[in-house]
């Protein structure tokens, strides 16, 4: 039986001779610009300080971009920081299979490496719908149980995500691959008791430097274990807990993971766990034009494994907030929208913000699937109030159209830059396939 760390290598040998639909390009598109938007406003972010200060400070190379400045570093320092910046805001898509957020990770390490050996747009929007590939088809096969376990998706399976992008893009061959894959699989690292701080931003980063860091040094010879992804002490075995025999399914005939479970775009930046949540109260505060000085209490039920991280009656700053049910409610009924400044130090600690969050309360809901929640508001006549939602906006049921997400990197990019170049970027970003390198598009990455 072929071997899931065998299976996964042939994925990447042999994507350079498939032919990728035009739809699978343009959404990978989507993505890029998304990423992208949002690492330019998580710049400024005290995570985004560290890491970049760090890169500038001991990085000998001047050879890929940090995107928003005008520095370079070593090209495995800029998938590091760039990767680290997308995350920073918790702004970013997800994807589903995996659970978690693959373009903070693939985007930073196909950019790095396609600055590096100036590789064509198109050619990076393949590795994307590769990596999205990889990490989808390994996200299917784990199902919940590593984030039960306390593992955090978006590193452990990101690291062989980039990997797979980055072998792609440097046209490894099987035997080089396979070893890429086995470096990748000790690499693989991230806890989620770590959220609501700085580190889960940096597990973006490390993981797109990791990924690529792996492809790199099999195309320079080091070798791995040949089955690293399986049997007893393989990756599998550790992250998902399960000893078994298993291949990645063959997938002849059925659509890309970019087009069957696609991605998640966020209209809210915090945890996506959370935004059906930030639906339904939006929407009853606007239908039911409810005043936050005359609700009485509020019922948030979500699916049972959300209440573990998300179950946060008491946080004293941001990044805790964007983990909180109770802040993020409180936030959306006092203001009436939660965007970037929301979560602000100031905004969290607000005397009427901290009070109404005393009066949520999140229930576990075993009757709701995974992103479900329902709302139910009471005032204080004694009237109730609820909403329940399957998905949130954002989902494959609700997609954010191509001019919202236009106007969203815009309005992330604007952190960094003009409104006038912004508008720019975004347009050269949405040619990308077009491009047979990346320097045009970088050199608007830069605040004029």
């Amino acid at each position: 039986m072929t071997t899931l760390t065998a299976s996964t290598a042939k994925l990447v040998c042999g994507f350079a001779r498939i032919a990728v639909p035009e739809e699978a390009i343009y959404r990978s598109k989507l993505a890029v610009l998304d990423c992208v938007g949002v690492a330019l406003a998580g710049s400024r972010e005290p995570v985004s300080r560290v890491v970049r200060g760090l890169a500038l400070e001991t990085s000998g190379g001047s050879e890929a971009t940090i995107w928003g400045t005008g520095h370079k570093v070593s090209f495995l320092e800029a998938a590091l920081v760039n990767g680290t910046m997308s995350h920073a805001l918790d702004y970013d898509d997800m994807n589903r299979s995996m659970l978690g957020h693959p373009s903070a990770v693939l985007v930073p390490a196909l950019f790095a490496l396609g600055e590096k050996i100036e590789a064509p747009g198109r050619d990076l929007l393949k590795g994307y719908v590769l990596g999205l590939e990889a990490m989808a088809r390994l996200g299917r096969i784990f199902g919940p149980q590593a984030y039960d376990k306390s593992w955090h998706p978006t590193a452990i399976l990101g690291v062989v995500g980039a990997c797979a992008s980055s072998s792609y893009l440097l046209r490894l061959a099987y035997e080089v691959a396979l070893n890429a894959i086995g470096i990748a699989a000790s690499e693989a690292s991230g806890i989620k008791k770590n959220f609501g701080s700085m580190v889960k931003s940096l597990h973006a980063g490390s993981a797109a430097r990791k990924g690529l860091w792996a492809a790199l040094l099999a195309s320079k010879g080091l070798t791995a274990g040949s089955n690293a992804l399986d049997g007893h002490f393989g990756f599998m075995e550790m992250f998902d807990g399960t000893l078994r025999d298993i291949a990645l399914p063959d997938s002849t005939g059925e659509p890309l993971e970019i087009l069957k479970s696609g991605l998640i775009y966020k209209q809210y930046p915090c945890c996506g766990g959370l935004h059906s949540v930030l639906d339904n109260a939006l929407l009853l505060r606007q239908k039911e034009a409810i005043r936050p000085e005359h609700v009485a209490d509020v019922e948030c039920r979500v699916h049972p494994q959300k209440v573990a991280y998300l179950d946060r009656p008491r946080v004293n700053e941001g990044l805790e907030a964007k983990f909180s049910i109770q802040y993020c409610v409180a936030a959306a009924l006092l203001d009436g929208r939660v965007g970037l400044r929301q979560f602000s130090n100031e905004s969290v600690l607000r005397a009427d913000a901290q009070a109404l969050m005393r009066k949520i309360r999140v229930i576990p809901g075993v009757d709701l699937d995974g992103f479900a929640s329902e709302v139910s508001v009471r005032d204080v006549d004694g009237r109730r109030f609820s909403n329940r939602l399957p998905e949130p906006k954002g989902s494959a049921s609700a997609p954010l159209t191509e001019d919202e997400l236009l106007r969203k990197f815009v309005d992330c990019a604007m952190v960094s830059m003009s409104s006038g170049r912004a508008k720019k970027a975004a347009a050269a970003l949405m040619r990308l396939e077009t491009q047979s390198e990346l320097r045009d598009v970088l050199q608007l990455l830069v605040a004029d």
